[in-house]
């Protein structure tokens, strides 16, 4: 009979990268994903002798990860600005546990950038159970005793959630959209890095939906809008007055952001340092939604995928 470490050791070697999406979703930040999912690794490791049922040891595993979330998001209390996104990460998707028809919107977008968002917007304690439920599979009852309540009480909070996510998916000021592809459509998306090179307002025109929506994030450091954008027309004048003050020449890369392909922006004369990440959601060949990150913090660790050498898909 294997011991309780050398069960919880072999669990977490088949979940640690579901585990990690499972913190980053909490957090939205990719440092605090590292941090927290290696902390619930350890701390299921000193405690593998209170596992009591070896046959669920890997909602265990999230049911400590989710403690852990929860317990960092108490401490920072932080507010989210209206523009801020969340870290993009070179993450394509994970294979979870099924889920019930509710969780469809889950089931296919599990880190997609859009999503992880959205989830932002809730309550901790209804992010956790929302995805202890929907997108890891565990029983309410067990999600349930992640959060230290009852059934009826995480019942409750799931309703809450599930209602407070299709609000963020389909409230103009998160920018999101419940009527979109499934993933960005791969052709607009060359097309968009193409348009954005080319610095060309007749072809991003072309791409751009009427009620298209963007928003922009600068990290406090780069001056950027304080509010979103609403309309094509709008987001051009944006986009023309941004080429008029970036006097020298861009190149966009086409790479897997968030599990789709997205566009990254860097600058070949300042030795191709990152300029920003464009993060689309498309509905019949045209853009519904566009999140672009130049926060230079969420950037960095994004700068080997625009050398020559790196990953273009």
């Amino acid at each position: 009979m294997q011991s309780p470490t050398t069960i919880v050791l072999a669990a977490v070697e088949r979940c640690r990268k579901r585990l990690w999406a499972h913190c980053y979703r909490m957090t939205g930040r990719r440092a605090e994903a590292d941090d927290l999912s290696q902390e619930a690794i350890a701390r299921a490791i000193e405690r593998a002798d209170a596992l009591q049922d070896p046959t669920a040891v890997e909602g265990w595993l999230f049911r400590i990860a989710t403690t852990v979330c929860l317990d960092h998001l108490r401490r920072a209390r932080r507010v989210r600005e209206l523009t801020e996104l969340v870290d993009p990460v070179a993450f394509d998707d994970v294979a979870e546990a099924p889920a019930g028809p509710e969780a469809a919107l889950l089931q296919r977008e599990e880190v997609r950038l859009a999503l992880v968002v959205a989830l932002q917007s809730l309550a901790p304690k209804q992010r956790a159970v929302l995805l202890l439920h929907d997108v890891c599979g565990l029983p309410l009852a067990e999600a349930a005793a992640a959060l230290g309540t009852n059934g009826n009480a995480a019942k409750a909070t799931l309703h809450r959630a599930r209602a407070g996510l299709a609000r963020a998916r389909s409230n103009v000021h998160t920018g999101a959209r419940i009527d979109v592809d499934p993933r960005a459509d791969a052709g607009v998306v060359e097309r968009l890095a193409r348009a954005l090179e080319e610095r060309s307002v007749d072809a991003l025109a072309e791409l751009l939906a009427d009620d298209v929506w963007g928003v922009v994030d600068g990290g406090g450091v780069v001056p950027v809008a304080s509010r979103p954008t609403v309309g094509a027309r709008a987001l051009l004048r944006r986009f023309t007055g941004l080429s008029k003050r970036v006097a020298q020449p861009v190149a966009c890369r086409v790479v897997r952001l968030n599990a789709e392909p997205s566009v990254l922006v860097s600058l070949p004369t300042a030795a191709n340092a990152v300029f920003a990440s464009v993060h689309v959601e498309t509905r019949a060949g045209r853009i519904t939604a566009m999140r672009v990150v130049r926060d230079p913090a969420k950037l960095a660790p994004l700068q080997a995928l625009a050398s020559p050498t790196g990953a273009r898909q």
